[in-house]
């Protein structure tokens, strides 16, 4: 479990010459494990866009924290993800004694756990985004943003006035609107390596492009891997639920803006199936 090998949700590097390019898709298993991966989804964009300067990226980083905000929202995220680093503690406790465990890896991963349950717990006071909440110009780009372009000059002359503040301003306002997030940030990031990294990837061969398997309803998997050389053009729909899942790939032919269409040949592709 504790053996380093992931690659991020798509991931297009190659390895060396010749190597091809490599794609994953996921599917989580569980309501927490969604959540895990769409707050990590997002709080990555933010991470990129936020330090740049121009306007636009300063416009989708107040973007990324709307969602944010609202997923915050919608029920006791810090309470969820300290449950989830608890949990993620007590499994590595019990196998710290098995044989060919790399104990000094176990060690620094629960360190790393211990000290984000921590930072979560005196993170705030209160819920987990209430200061986003109560902000009330990120309150007046929420409201509008449901509105397809609703926030435009004419619509929202104030946040036309904050975009147009140099780059350092706006820089250091997401910084300090997002600095409370950052142990959130710390715990989620994580949480979701070590989910990813919890199993080794197996070779399977999806027959006419179809594959199919039971799964252990006694083992925590959490997270289903998918990856593919990219060069292949197709797309992986997985699908499944505690007893079994099943994966049809789809080629998506010369143009992404046609509907993808079922794989008639046999796929080679590497399984995931994440426990922990």
């Amino acid at each position: 479990m504790i053996k380093n090998r992931s690659t991020r949700l798509i991931t297009n590097t190659s390895l060396e010459p010749g190597v091809p390019d490599k794609i994953t898709y996921e599917h989580p298993l569980n309501e927490r494990v969604r959540l895990l991966l769409r707050l990590a989804h997002l709080l990555d964009q933010f991470s990129v866009y936020y330090p740049r300067a121009d306007s636009w990226d300063s416009r989708c980083a107040v973007s990324v924290l709307v969602d944010i905000s609202s997923i915050l929202s919608r029920s006791d995220i810090k309470a969820e993800v300290i449950k989830e680093l608890e949990r993620q503690l007590s499994r590595l406790a019990q196998i710290r004694a098995t044989p060919g465990i790399d104990a000094q890896r176990l060690g620094s991963i629960m360190d790393s756990l211990e000290s984000a349950m921590s930072n979560m717990r005196i993170a705030s006071p209160g819920p987990l985004g209430s200061d986003l909440r109560e902000n009330e110009f990120l309150k007046a780009v929420t409201q509008r943003s449901s509105i397809p372009g609703g926030t435009c000059i004419f619509d929202m002359p104030q946040y036309h006035y904050w975009l147009s503040q140099p780059e350092e301003k706006r820089i250091d306002e997401l910084q300090s609107w997002f600095s409370k997030l950052l142990p959130l940030k710390q715990a989620v990031s994580l949480l979701v390596e070590l989910i990813r990294t919890s199993s080794t990837a197996q070779p399977r061969v999806a027959q006419q492009g179809f594959y199919q398997q039971s799964l252990d309803t006694k083992a925590p998997i959490q997270l289903l891997r998918v990856t593919l050389p990219y060069e292949y053009g197709m797309i992986a729909e997985i699908s499944g639920g505690k007893h079994r899942f099943s994966v049809r790939f789809m080629d998506v032919g010369d143009s992404i803006s046609a509907r993808p269409t079922q794989v008639l040949k046999d796929v080679s592709f590497d399984l995931t199936v994440c426990v922990m």
